[in-house]
């Protein structure tokens, strides 16, 4: 049979590996030989050997099982049993097993290291007695104060009996009247266990008080003593008459593929009944392919307003159906404008969840019908949530099928799938206004014959950015229907696509036609009433700002500026309210490398002359304020009686003919040098006039720009430059020149005139320096 001396952290040998005994008593010196030091318990040292063999044998003797029919249990669904279990496990130490049976008690008190293990779930029943007091649960531990640990529950039922109570029986306050209750318990198992028809809850992980029966009422204090590592594992739950599975103040509780369905509530419409709740204080809880059916709220993780959140929740692969709310992420008293902000309500993951027909039911007058909804929470991270209707007579009209309000913020909704919830106002609708702090990140949602509204925004959701949205309806009854809405025109949204909406979008009141967000990659950032239409088209900073060419078409921080052209970038403003391709001030093409301007273009630093590269006629780096001269398309040093072309210059502030990407022949010219162009396709199968390259250019060959290679030169042309000069220049003499120095020109025919001499000549080095104009 199972070793359950493992879950009880016990250890005992029948007989040493190969010896036959008939006792461990027997043949001593051989056991110990085989066993050792494994007699040690780790912690304590014995006088002698025998002490050590009586500590084991009294271990063993804690770990006997024991069947609760030999302790006088009828299982006969009328005896009161309770003595007999009680009995069975006496202090602890025993795993207790139960065949199939009905076995009434007034409550079981499970003390430490204990395994209650039935026959199997619905054929080993424990049934409260008719007359028990209403407090009492079916099960719960034994030691609240003190606390209990390595309880183990199994393969049986537990059944708190409501249907036999009298009438106006009343649930006492604080943690009582369930089918399993642990309190102040560790390290702790419940598996295959049937929870039905329990006066509060089916199961409850918790501590001994609830807040509001506690110390204090206060929304950051903790509770003491809840529970810490127990599971419930294939449990199923029924009938309640709040919650089936809950679990309040303890830290890692752990929900696996366990089943809640219809609780019960109080049958008079107020009653918050839900199939799993994530309740007060509680922490660092994970809910595992779990599945509700038909409570107020299929998982809700919560806090009253008197207590602190749960908070680091995980919700992964959990399935809710036909719940009025399929899940529900809120702390009340902190959701409106006056409310304070919840210090504790943080840190909630919702991953590969569905809702399935969520619908209203008579437990909660007014509740749902919703799939989704966050209130009063920070860092709620939900990816790869599918809600999902295709029961038409459920009436959404006035409702939200997925829904973030009452203060939720920095909420990332990623992968969201929602189809077939027709009469809904909106099928994603974060919430605007005075209860709204804003933050929310939509990405990835799919819409498919549902709500009126795809995915709508408050007012005051500037902040919140929304991308890759698909939104299909049918054309039929489309009267009112938008893709996007949003009450302000501050909304960053970027690659949408609607089909078979009356609008696509409706941006603070502008509607705007349904090209203008579908394009891969466009986008608009910080910017408002702008919108960006194209493929890869982009508006950044920028009010009014229109990206309206092809593709590739950019606006930055403007004002009622267009940009109609693609691969290009534009700067703008202009006055008034109507934007206009005619308040570009500058203009950078990406395909020509040109910059267009309306204003003046101010060279920052102090260089002072304009020049262009020229290549010198024995291949050589020519110094530093030489006077040089054509020869050919060449140049060389000038001498006397030479037509002066310019100064070799470390000065220019424009400098042109560097060829600086590529080789200067990769494009084929015409007679004139102007590019020849040719139709050609871009990489978004366009078809644009582009330069046509040339059969030569090698783009797999490393390339080095002109300034990388010694042969060429910058000359300066026109403007202020340093000049090597001889002993003859003074200030305010005109120059021509001599072996490429400049000297002094009694009849200059350049004009070339000194401004200063900057270094006198030094007849060492052959040369002084003077600053010269040219012109």
């Amino acid at each position: 049979m199972t070793n359950y001396t493992t879950f009880l952290g016990l250890y005992k040998p029948d007989k040493a590996e190969g010896i036959e005994v008939e006792s461990i008593a027997q043949n001593f010196e051989a056991i110990d030989s085989k066993i050792g030091a494994a007699l040690s318990n780790g912690t304590s040292t014995y006088e002698n050997l025998n002490e050590r063999l009586n500590m084991y044998e009294n271990r063993f003797e804690h770990v006997t099982e024991r069947n609760v029919m030999d302790f006088g249990a009828k299982g006969d669904g009328v005896t009161d049993d309770t003595q007999a279990f009680h009995d069975a496990m006496a202090d602890g130490g025993y795993v207790v097993t139960v065949p199939a049976g009905v076995f009434r008690t007034s409550g079981l008190f499970v003390p430490s290291n204990t395994m209650l293990v039935g026959a199997g779930k619905k054929r080993t029943v424990i049934k409260l007695l008719d007359e028990t007091p209403v407090g009492h649960s079916v099960l719960t531990n034994s030691d609240y104060t003190n606390g209990n640990e390595n309880i183990y529950v199994g393969h049986l039922t537990l059944d708190w009996n409501k249907d036999t109570r009298p009438s106006g029986w009343k649930i006492p306050k604080g943690p009582t009247s369930s089918c399993l209750l642990f309190a102040n318990v560790d390290y702790s198992f419940v598996e295959h266990v049937f929870a039905k028809n329990a006066g509060l809850h089916g199961f409850d992980s918790t501590s001994p008080n609830y807040n509001r029966h506690g110390e204090k009422d206060d929304p950051t204090y903790y509770q003491p003593n809840g529970c810490n590592f127990v599971t419930f594992s294939h449990c199923e739950a029924t009938g309640s008459g709040d919650d089936n599975f809950t679990c309040h103040f303890g830290k890692h509780t752990t929900f696996s593929h366990c089943l809640s369905y219809h609780p019960m509530g109080l049958n008079d419409g107020t009653s918050n009944t839900n199939c799993f709740e994530i309740d007060d204080g509680s922490q660092d809880v994970m809910i595992d392919s779990c599945i509700s059916i038909g409570g107020v709220r299929g998982f809700e993780i919560k806090a009253h307003g008197y207590a602190p959140a749960a908070k680091r929740v995980q919700l992964v692969n959990c399935r809710a159906y036909e719940n009025a709310i399929g899940y529900s992420i809120r702390h009340i008293g902190h959701h409106t404008a006056s409310d304070p902000q919840s210090a504790t309500a943080h840190d909630v993951q919702l991953a590969n969840c569905i809702a399935y027909n969520p619908k209203p039911n008579d437990l909660y007058k007014g509740a749902g019908p919703n799939a989704l909804q966050i209130s009063g929470y920070d860092g709620v991270s939900v990816v790869n949530f599918h809600a999902v209707c295709d029961d038409s007579s459920i009436d959404y009209k006035g409702n939200s099928v997925v829904s973030v309000f009452y203060k939720g913020r920095l909420i990332s909704l990623k992968n969201i799938t929602i189809r077939g919830f027709k009469t809904a106002d909106n099928d994603l609708y974060i919430v605007g206004g005075d209860n709204s702090v804003g933050k929310v990140m939509v990405d990835g949602v799919t819409l498919i014959d549902s709500g009126k509204k795809g995915v709508a925004f408050g007012s005051g959701m500037y902040e919140s950015v929304v991308s890759n949205v698909w939104g299909q309806r049918s054309p039929k009854n489309n009267s009112g229907t938008v893709g996007i809405y949003s009450s302000d025109p501050d909304l960053n949204v970027s690659n949408c696509d609607f089909s078979g909406y009356e609008t696509d979008f409706n941006i603070g009141g502008a509607v705007t036609p349904y090209f203008l967000f579908k394009h891969k990659g466009s986008g608009v950032i910080g910017s408002r009433e702008s919108h960006a239409t194209g493929n890869n088209n982009f508006v950044a900073g920028s009010v009014r700002g229109r990206a309206t060419g092809a593709a590739q078409s950019s606006v930055l921080s403007s004002y009622n500026t267009i940009n109609p052209n693609s691969d290009s970038v534009a700067l703008g403003w202009g006055a008034g309210s109507t934007p206009s391709s005619a308040n570009r001030k500058i203009e950078l093409h990406a395909k020509e490398g040109t910059i267009k301007a309306t204003g003046g273009v101010t060279g920052s630093s102090t260089f002072s002359d304009y020049a262009e590269y020229f290549e010198s006629l024995r291949g050589e780096k020519i110094p530093t304020g030489t006077l040089v001269t054509l020869e050919g398309d060449k140049i060389r040093p000038a001498e006397k009686g030479d037509l002066m072309l310019g100064v070799i210059s470390e000065t220019a502030g424009v400098i042109l003919g560097e060829s600086s990407f590529h080789w200067s022949g990769r494009y084929v010219k015409n007679e004139f040098g102007g590019y020849v162009y040719e139709e050609q396709k871009d990489a978004n199968g366009h078809t644009v006039m582009a330069p046509k390259e040339n059969p030569d250019f090698r783009p797999e060959e490393d390339y080095a720009s002109r300034e990388e290679r010694d042969e060429w030169n910058i000359v300066g042309l026109i403007g202020q430059v340093y000049v090597r000069c001889d002993e003859t220049v003074k200030a305010g003499d005109f120059i021509h020149a001599h072996n490429g120095i400049a000297t002094k020109s009694d009849a200059p025919n350049q004009r070339w005139q000194v401004m200063k001499v900057i270094n006198e000549f030094d007849a060492d080095k052959g040369f002084g320096v003077a600053l010269v104009f040219i012109r």
